[in-house]
């Protein structure tokens, strides 16, 4: 038996895996944490690509993560501050028009009358249904034992549907349909009409960091500003940190964890080791198939996990100047997500490419702009234009060489100079993430940016459990329930989970 120096290890610095840490130390735990990269945070990071700028590089926006954590955790007097994008949502048209959605009731009527006034109504209940939904989500996120069937079985109903199902029941024009629409394939192998989708699109209106029920927003200083936060928590706790330390193999005995060995062949021992790292990596590469059973090991071959986002971040020097709404002076949609999503046929089309073997012609675009609300992110008079953009497949037909990524960046940015014109002139800097680079970077197997598909077969209690079948070794990551997004809720549920099982022994003792 070998002397454990910890009570808990942690493989990967991510925002779960420091959440976790933090709640660890906090309970008077002995917690390290080992991180392959020299930056702390997983893919909630802020970088300085180019002189003067602070990039989100990865995920980009917040709305998911858990308000019992900010608070639990003091992560605002650690730096971490979180403000609403209102306007919402701009869709931009080619001919000419545009819709402008936010949390103006009013503003809102009048954008949407202008298409359809019969639309005004089926709006305002859209999306209430899907706030619902998302609440509904949003209760269970916590569960230590997550179970769909709990669910009421209307919500369990509507989640079983395609996005496209639930809005074009309430809603007729195509433009406002995609607007909604597009939140149920955002990092999702699937298109629009395709059954579970309105699950995802329900996740995505889950969150309540910013006080209301599915509102996004941005996080002063970009995304890596939450990380940072609770790497200070986990330290002030008493949680030891270190990056640049690449866990090569968890330590297995006798069915049970009992710590981890790093590249450089120094071995830590633990009473428990809980991982922040894709299941397939947690299972596969650091634990080994001998100490699996078949079951498990077939789980984790059949896993879906295959991402199609591809990340394009831009450096400008002037804002987007858009056909349907002139001018490069800041205005209040350049503080809105920015779609190209003319109609829910478009998403399904680009989806269809995809599902060929290749990748979309007419791609979906969903665009950010925080520099109008932090300009302390760019020089003076220059923005950041962060660009989502699907479907990419990591397993596309002809590979991803440097020369498929600069022509899927070059094929993005024509588009969008399709609608604002000025776009590729004022472009200064690139940098393009296809979903192999998101796996490389960040660990994303397959590229994936929540850890494998959110849609059912891979939701709740078919995600993988928290505890596993290696006795003292724990899941923390997306892998886990509820899945993707910067949440929180994995890192939160493991620690409870250890928390707990720690008790459970000593009272047993």
């Amino acid at each position: 038996m070998h002397s454990p120096k910890y009570d808990a290890v942690v493989i990967g610095g991510g925002h779960n895996g420091l959440a976790c840490a933090a709640l660890l130390a906090k309970a008077g735990l002995s917690v390290a944490v080992f991180e392959r990269c020299e930056q702390l945070g997983g893919a909630a990071v802020s970088e300085h690509p180019w002189s003067g700028y602070t990039v989100s590089t990865a995920s980009y926006v917040c709305t998911l993560l858990d308000p019992w954590l900010i608070a639990e955790l003091e992560l605002e007097s650690h730096g971490y501050h979180a403000y609403r994008k209102d306007p919402a949502t701009f869709n931009a048209l080619l001919d000419g028009r545009s819709l402008l959605l936010g949390s103006d009731g009013e503003a809102n009527a009048r954008e949407i009358a202008a298409f359809d006034k019969d639309d005004v109504a089926g709006y305002a209940h859209v999306d209430g249904l899907i706030r619902e939904l998302g609440g509904a989500l949003f209760e269970s996120f916590s569960d230590p034992e997550p179970h769909f069937s709990a669910l009421p079985r209307n919500v369990r109903e509507v989640l079983l549907q395609s996005a496209a199902e639930v809005v074009q029941r309430y809603v007729s024009t195509p433009v406002l349909q995609a607007a909604i629409a597009t939140d149920g394939i955002i990092g999702t192998n699937a298109g629009p009409r395709t059954p579970g989708t309105a699950y995802v699109l329900a996740h995505h209106y889950a969150g309540r960091a910013l006080g209301v029920q599915g509102a996004w927003g941005y996080v002063r200083g970009g995304m890596g500003a939450i990380s940072q936060a609770l790497a200070a928590s986990a330290r002030r706790y008493g949680a030891q940190v270190f990056s640049g330390a690449h866990v090569r193999r968890i330590l297995v005995e006798d069915g049970k964890a009992q710590g981890v060995a790093l590249d450089d062949g120094h071995e830590t021992y633990a009473r428990t080791v809980i991982s922040n790292a894709h299941p397939r990596t947690t299972f596969v590469d650091l634990v080994g198939g001998a100490h699996l059973h078949s079951g498990f090991a077939h789980k984790l071959r059949d896993w879906k996990t295959t991402g199609v986002a591809f990340k394009l971040n831009l450096a400008l020097g002037e804002l987007p100047n858009f056909t349907c709404r002139p001018g490069t002076t800041a205005q209040p949609h350049h503080r809105a997500t920015i779609h190209v999503a003319p109609s829910i046929d478009y998403l399904q089309q680009a989806y269809e490419d995809a599902r060929a073997g290749g990748i979309s012609k007419m791609p979906m675009l969903e665009c950010f702009l925080q520099t109008p609300t932090d300009p302390s992110l760019a020089p003076e008079g220059k923005h950041i234009l962060s660009v989502f953009a699907q479907y990419y497949p990591y397993d596309r037909s002809d590979g991803w060489s440097k020369a498929q990524r600069e022509a899927v960046a070059d094929r993005i940015i024509y588009q969008l100079g399709q609608y604002a014109p000025n776009v590729p002139n004022a472009i200064e800097a690139r940098q393009m993430l296809s979903p192999v680079d998101l796996e490389q970077r960040f660990g994303l197997v397959g590229g994936h940016i929540f850890h494998g598909e959110l849609l059912p077969g891979q939701i709740y209690e078919d995600r993988f459990a928290t505890r596993t079948p290696i006795r003292n070794l724990y899941l923390c990551g997306s892998g886990a329930h509820p899945g993707g997004c910067v949440s929180g809720f994995p890192g939160k549920r493991a620690a409870h989970a250890v928390i707990t099982d720690m008790r459970t022994l000593q009272r047993a003792q």
